[in-house]
């Protein structure tokens, strides 16, 4: 299970990567810097924890196949 579709995310991830060095600096530039990393933060959050949550149903997905 390990090795499936893990390109999709890390060209998901580089994008977020780089959306959020974005963020940051229109965050300086607008003069509200502490609001910006406060929203990466967040968006970092929920991106991993959708990330997570798939994993722990594809593991069990897979799991319940492998013993039938």
């Amino acid at each position: 299970m390990e090795g499936r579709n893990t390109g999709l995310r890390s060209i998901f991830i580089i994008f977020w990567v780089i959306g959020s060095i974005f963020w940051v600096m229109i965050g300086a530039l607008d003069g509200d810097f502490m609001q910006s990393i406060i929203t990466i933060t967040i968006g970092w959050a929920v991106l991993f924890l959708c990330f997570w949550v798939k994993d722990e149903y594809m593991r069990k997905k897979w799991n319940d196949l492998d013993e039938d």
